[in-house]
């Protein structure tokens, strides 16, 4: 075989793989959606002028506020969230560790480490452009989170608990 033909078989193989493994992860995060149990997460206040910033708004969870934090920057930072969630679905810490499932009837969520602290979820929830009066009177964070313990962020809602920037559905929790 020439060099060219080797090339080209490793290209074909090399975006085979890229493309393989880029559906799977694809298939398992709607996965997620569409059988994650529904928990909220307050959000924790944020810097006002850091809130709105252009077409997503900074967020920050109470539940982080909670999280046992490295001492002297060394150590190790658990692997879940042991979470508690109430009848509507808001969550409260119930503990951490390092194992599944989770004791009892508490929800595990992976903890993973942003700016250097330990967070259930992400630092930024991005909306359509002009939107932000809308998103602005959010209170909680809607994630779908999966057995294992992966959380995704769907929506945000006000102090009621109703979504933010979709039409109010009965039922819908």
């Amino acid at each position: 075989m020439r060099i060219g033909t080797v090339l080209r078989l490793g290209v074909v193989a090399a975006f085979g793989l890229v493309a393989g493994v880029s559906a799977q992860v694809v298939a398992e995060r709607e996965r997620v959606l569409a059988e994650g149990r529904i928990v909220l997460f307050e959000l924790a206040p944020v810097d006002p002028r850091s809130l709105m910033q252009g077409d997503y708004m900074a967020l920050r969870f109470a539940i982080d506020d909670a999280l046992p934090r490295r001492e002297g920057g060394g150590g190790p930072v658990p692997r879940f969230a042991y979470l508690a969630v109430d009848a509507e679905g808001r969550a409260r810490l119930a503990g951490v560790g390092e194992a599944l499932p989770a004791p009892s009837a508490a929800v595990a969520v992976r903890v993973r480490m942003r700016d250097g602290a330990p967070s259930v979820g992400p630092n930024a929830f991005f909306f359509q452009e002009g939107r932000a009066e809308v998103f602005a009177q959010a209170r909680w964070g809607e994630f779908r989170v999966a057995a294992d313990g992966t959380a995704l962020l769907t929506h945000l809602r006000d102090e009621g608990l109703q979504r933010l920037g979709t039409p109010a559905r009965a039922g819908v929790l």
